[in-house]
């Protein structure tokens, strides 16, 4: 399993390539290719790999989406947006308009690694939903529940012997 993790700026060039980081283009299997669309969340462009992009097709058909208009809408947001991703052999790609203008890139892109998936951000928008992230973290912080002790019915001790 690919697992993209870090952050890298690189240079939009005048022909509107960008190179994808040398760890991540190592994730993307040979040849080298990835989906990209709009993230549903945030300005970044959510960035998967064929399967993990047809694992997520296969939880929007698990709710049947063509009685579920939400899925329905959902699918249509992320398939109609997709783009196929061909890195050359130089590691670039060709960012289409729509997405560019959905991150708000213009000189330089910034690949955030997400685990199974990855974003590209413009930088300054990513360090601002990242100030933010750790606000909400701190209000929304869920809590690490300690395990039950499992207990002893013939001594009525627990696990760590009290």
């Amino acid at each position: 399993m690919a697992i993209f993790v870090g952050t890298h700026v690189n240079k939009v060039d005048r022909k509107e390539r960008v190179s994808v980081p040398a760890d991540f283009r190592a994730c993307l299997g040979t040849p080298p290719s990835f989906f990209a669309f709009p993230s549903l969340l945030n300005s970044g462009v959510e960035c998967c790999t064929a399967r993990v992009l047809e694992t997520l097709g296969q939880k929007l058909v698990g709710v049947d989406r063509f009685i579920s208009e939400a899925q329905d809408n959902t699918a249509d947001l992320i398939y109609a947006s997709c783009h196929s991703m061909m890195i050359d052999r130089d590691g670039r790609v060709v960012l289409p308009e729509k997405l560019k203008a959905h991150a708000g890139l213009d000189e330089k892109a910034l690949f955030v690694g997400k685990g199974e998936t990855f974003q590209i951000w413009e930088p300054s928008k990513h360090e601002e939903f990242q100030i933010r992230a750790r606000e909400r973290s701190k209000t929304d912080r869920l809590t690490l529940r300690q395990r039950p002790q499992a207990l002893d019915t013939s001594t009525g001790a627990s696990e760590n012997g009290t």
